[in-house]
């Protein structure tokens, strides 16, 4: 499923004010008419997180009664507490530079990032490490094809196409970092190479990649690899783990015909690489 278009708010500050009201239930499609202060819905196992930039007591209770869906608690905080997010000055990540989609002057081909509530800004050593190990494999053979496994904001995908995939393929479960990644895409002017999709990532493996970026819970990766249902795949950068998963994970991919060719570690994070055997 592509993401539909959502209202496109400003850019948050790190002072920015951030409302998160938690509901025991899913709001996905029953939202009616949300104020301009709303910045997304996040569904996660049946729970919604609605995000607002203001207080919104009143629609929220007057939401909560509609939908007959119980109303847990409200978080008030400011966006740096939430997340880091894309700092002025921008990052550089791989070879590439990130910089915030409202920059007055961005370097030519950097990519524009609003993160809004989703994470994926950059700030995480797995990111920078996903994006070097794609440069370095990227300086040797062409990779055309790539899938990105829980995109978030899109940030991994968005470097890959700039930095030459000619097909991007990004997915995520939660519909709000669906969202996000396809407003970046639109933002950067990248809608020709990257489509975002809603979905899981066991839907999206039975076709063959140059390469595939999995950040990704780890009992999905595992029950990915275990079900061996998915079509062979030249590399995979896989992230986002700690090293006893990292290690069931490879040990799985040794199965199936792949060498783990790179390994890092950024404790607790490992970032590894795996090629399908020649």
């Amino acid at each position: 499923m592509t993401p539909k278009a959502s209202i496109i708010p400003p850019m948050l500050c790190p002072d920015s004010p951030l409302f998160i009201y938690e509901f025991e239930g899913d709001l996905v499609g029953r939202l009616s008419n949300p104020p301009v202060t709303c910045l997304g819905l996040w569904n996660e196992e049946g729970f919604s997180y609605l995000f607002f930039a203001a207080k919104e007591d009143e629609y929220v209770a007057e939401l909560s009664r509609i939908t007959e869906i119980r109303l847990a608690t409200r978080h008030e905080m400011t966006y740096r507490d939430w997340q880091t997010g894309v700092p002025t000055s921008g990052v550089c990540l791989g070879g590439v530079m990130i910089v915030r989609a409202d920059h007055p002057n961005p370097p030519a081909d950097a990519i524009l990032l609003d993160p809004s509530v989703v994470f994926g800004d950059g700030d995480h050593p797995t990111t920078k490490a996903c994006l070097e190990y794609f440069q370095a494999i990227q300086a040797k053979e062409r990779v055309d094809d790539v899938l990105d496994l829980g995109t978030g904001t899109g940030i991994l995908g968005l470097a890959a196409a700039r930095l030459g995939a000619t097909r991007v393929v990004a997915v995520d479960r939660n519909i709000l970092a669906a969202q996000t990644a396809q407003r970046n895409v639109l933002i950067n002017g990248l809608h020709t190479v990257m489509h975002v999709f809603v979905g899981e990532a066991r839907h999206y493996i039975n076709a063959s990649f140059d390469l595939v970026f999995a950040n990704l819970p780890f009992s999905v990766l595992r029950d990915v690899l275990i079900a061996r249902s998915l079509a062979p795949q030249r590399r995979w950068i896989i992230s986002g783990i700690d090293e006893p998963q990292a290690r069931v994970l490879q040990e799985l991919l040794r199965e199936m015909d792949y060498a783990i060719t790179d390994e890092r570690f950024d404790r607790p994070w490992v970032t590894f690489v795996a090629a399908l055997s020649q």
